[in-house]
């Protein structure tokens, strides 16, 4: 039995800490990636419950999942897609659509037209990030959309910052600078946009100066933040199994895959259902990080590797070893000198957004 166990008290903790940092600007959640692991639905429900009205996800499939629902949720589907078919569905569902290039909106704005309908849209602008939207400069097609596109309604206007999480401030604020200009730009042209909005979860704990009419939070409700956490949010989500087997094994035996371990006395083991298939001890991979951030990943590392550090579970309150290599199903726990039962329950740290979503998702 394999379970993610949500604390529901520590999750709307959050909630409240966040509500309460965002004053007068209005709370995205985004739910993407499943919710952030904590389940789309199940998330996306909690949410609403305590006053979230505004959704927002990052993919065609979650925005038309969430809408299939029936939740009482504005949903903002965040990437642009220039699918005719996948933009007649987002439209059929009144879910408010990214637009960051002038030619998309043109096929949007003849589908809304033959439909006789009014697509709502969020223009994404690029400021820097170099993945979705229009140029900061690119104002003349910015502009044509607005004017040109009449079944087009234009609810909001966004970016995206790449490197909030980094101490130097110095191109996130080049990024909001580019923002401010393309809202004057508009402002000057007469354009009035309801909403404006950059701040992702990093942004918004460090830069309250951005805010903006709205703010896009994801994994800040989860407590799992690379940035400092100076609104005391509870960590979210955690891996719950059991132990199916426990055996002796003597010394000199080899333990787990490819024999990565051998057992230097005789070991207590305890045999968990969970391994990286789950979602275990599987994390990001370095290439998405800046070099200072490599350098502190070797360094952590070789740390590691020096004091022979492992990975550990918590099993009635107390820490234990996982020995050998984590499988793809299973995991060796060293419980040697203690008196622990079959079946009894281990709980391990995880990320919720790696645990496969075929585990049930369960608050409590």
């Amino acid at each position: 039995m394999k379970v993610l166990e949500i604390n529901s008290k520590d999750l709307e903790h959050n909630i409240n800490k966040i509500k309460e940092r965002a004053g007068k600007s209005k709370v995205i959640a985004v739910v993407k990636g499943n919710g952030y692991g904590l389940g789309l639905i199940e998330f996306s429900s909690f949410l609403i419950n305590k006053g979230i009205d505004y959704l927002a996800v990052s993919s065609v499939e979650e925005a038309l999942e969430l809408k299939s629902s029936n939740l009482e949720a504005t949903v903002l589907c965040l990437s642009e897609t220039p699918d005719a078919i996948e933009l007649e569905e987002l439209l059929d569902k009144d879910i408010i659509i990214t637009i960051g290039n002038y030619k998309i909106a043109r096929k949007l704005n003849e589908i809304a037209i033959s439909k006789n309908k009014k697509a709502h849209v969020h223009l994404k602008i690029d400021t820097g990030f170099s993945r979705y939207g229009f140029k900061y400069d690119d104002k003349e097609n910015i502009l044509k959309t607005i004017k040109n596109c009449t079944s087009l309604f234009v609810d909001g206007v966004f970016s995206h910052f790449s490197c909030a999480y980094f101490e130097n401030d110095k191109y996130t604020k080049k990024q909001f600078n580019r923002f401010l200009e393309v809202r004057k730009f508009l402002e000057d042209n007469n354009i009035k946009i309801n909403m404006y909005h950059i701040c992702n979860s990093s942004s918004f704990l460090k830069y309250e100066d951005m805010f903006m009419d709205a703010v896009r939070v994801g994994s800040a409700f989860l407590g799992r933040i690379s940035v400092k956490n100076n609104i005391d949010l509870k960590k979210i989500g955690i891996l719950k199994s059991n132990i199916v087997e426990i055996k002796n094994i003597e010394k000199n035996e080899p333990i787990g895959y490819s024999n990565s371990e051998i057992a230097k006395k005789q070991v207590k083991l305890a045999i968990v259902p969970v391994g990286y298939a789950d979602g275990f001890n599987v994390g990001v991979k370095n290439d998405t990080f800046k070099f200072i951030d490599k350098v502190r990943i070797l360094k952590n590392s070789l740390q590691a590797f020096f004091k022979n550090d492992r990975i550990y579970v918590l099993i009635s309150g107390k820490e234990f070893p996982v020995i050998g290599k984590v499988g793809m199903n299973h995991i060796a726990v060293d419980i040697t000198g203690e008196n622990i039962k079959l079946n009894t329950k281990v709980k391990l740290e995880i990320s919720p957004i790696l645990v496969s979503s075929k585990i049930r998702r369960e608050y409590v």
